[in-house]
């Protein structure tokens, strides 16, 4: 009995001990503080648990509110080997994210890269990227905001048969120049007055311009022309204003063609001149700008003729006021694929119409740099 008691009195002071030691730290007042500090620049409780217990409390609070960090700190794929590495990246959204940033440096990528790998990728083009060799010139086409990993290949490749500079690798393969026109393009689904459509972004069957209408006949060769109602509403202050200045006004020749409308065309110039001349002079089903309901082929009252005209003159100088820009120049064929076009004009909006006049670009490269992300 008196055994019995002794251990009894033993286990008692062991659990008092451990409570005690447990106690202590509970109200620590210094961790507590530390707790507190870090608590107060919004960092989760997983996360300031791993920063104390790593020693990293005063670097994070020199630091202060990093979403990478916290988001990393709060991972048990955390490697404090790699925080070095950490503290200089910036925050994507992307899945796996501390196991895949681990991945990447375990390759050899610095912050520099990584930031530039996770920006430009989405979740399934990462995972294919993680399969592939280190690459040690990786930033060399990724640089750039608007490139995308899933290209990188395609950069490379360009790259090697065009001698140019790499900002313009990425921005053409990105529009497709590296393809035969019409290969895998993208379907654009969403009307907006910035919407690209190209030889390599097309239209579904049954798309329609948002707020179709039917423009006055004072406007347009005939009562057949439709627009968007923002786009008609520019065109008409143009017009009226070209008259001001050249005594002429502007007529729509052709606004929004449909679908099946253009497929008749299509077939009228096969049929009639042959697939070489087809697919140089008319867009594929689908592929045409018309469809959108803000391209206009203008045409001028002075003449049949519109290139030289007074008219088409005065625009080339001030389209761009009126959110308009000329579409197919001819110095840009090779971009956009299509011949020289000096009556064909397209709405883009005030802003992105003079950024372009003032930049001299397509509207192809403009939409890659500036709208595609």
């Amino acid at each position: 009995m008196k055994k019995k008691r002794k251990l009894n009195k033993k286990a008692i002071i062991i659990v008092s001990i451990i409570l005690i030691i447990l106690l202590i730290e509970i109200i620590n007042p210094i961790k507590l503080y530390n707790k507190h500090q870090l608590r107060e620049l919004n960092y989760s409780n997983s996360s300031i648990d791993t920063i104390l217990e790593n020693n990293l409390k005063d670097e994070v609070l020199e630091i202060e509110y990093n979403k990478t960090l916290d988001t990393i700190f709060s991972s048990s794929d955390f490697n404090k080997n790699n925080y070095s590495i950490y503290k200089d990246l910036e925050y994507y959204d992307l899945e796996n994210y501390t196991k895949n940033i681990n991945e990447l440096i375990k390759k050899g990528y610095v912050a520099t890269d990584i930031n530039y790998i996770l920006r430009s990728a989405t979740n399934e083009s990462l995972k294919e990227f993680l399969d592939h060799e280190y690459v040690s010139d990786i930033s060399s086409f990724l640089q750039y905001d608007f490139a995308i990993l899933e290209n990188y290949d395609r950069y490379v490749a360009y790259k090697e048969e065009n001698n140019i500079e790499n900002e313009l690798v990425v921005v053409y393969v990105n529009i497709g120049l590296d393809r035969d026109f019409y290969t895998d393009p993208e379907t654009v689904t969403t009307f907006s007055t910035d919407m690209l459509v190209n030889k390599y972004n097309g239209l579904e069957e049954d798309f329609v311009p948002d707020d179709l209408i039917s423009v006055p006949e004072d406007y347009a060769i005939d009562s057949e022309q439709q627009l968007n109602e923002t786009v008609f509403e520019a065109f008409k202050k143009m017009s009226d204003d070209c008259k001001s200045n050249t005594s002429y006004k502007l007529l729509v020749r052709s606004g929004y063609r449909s679908y099946e409308s253009q497929q008749e065309t299509y077939d009228l110039y096969f049929d009639a001149y042959g697939k070489n001349y087809a697919e140089s002079y008319v867009a594929h089903p689908g592929f045409s700008e018309h469809q959108t309901g803000l391209a206009i082929d203008i045409k001028a009252e002075s003449s049949n003729v519109f290139a030289g005209t007074e008219e088409s003159i005065w625009l080339m100088e001030n389209a761009y006021r009126y959110g308009f820009i000329l579409r197919y120049k001819k110095e840009y064929e090779n971009i956009t694929g299509v011949s020289y076009e000096s009556w064909h004009y397209r709405y883009v909006g005030e802003e992105i119409a003079k950024e372009i006049h003032e930049s001299d670009m397509t509207y192809d490269e403009y939409y890659i740099r500036f709208l595609s992300k």
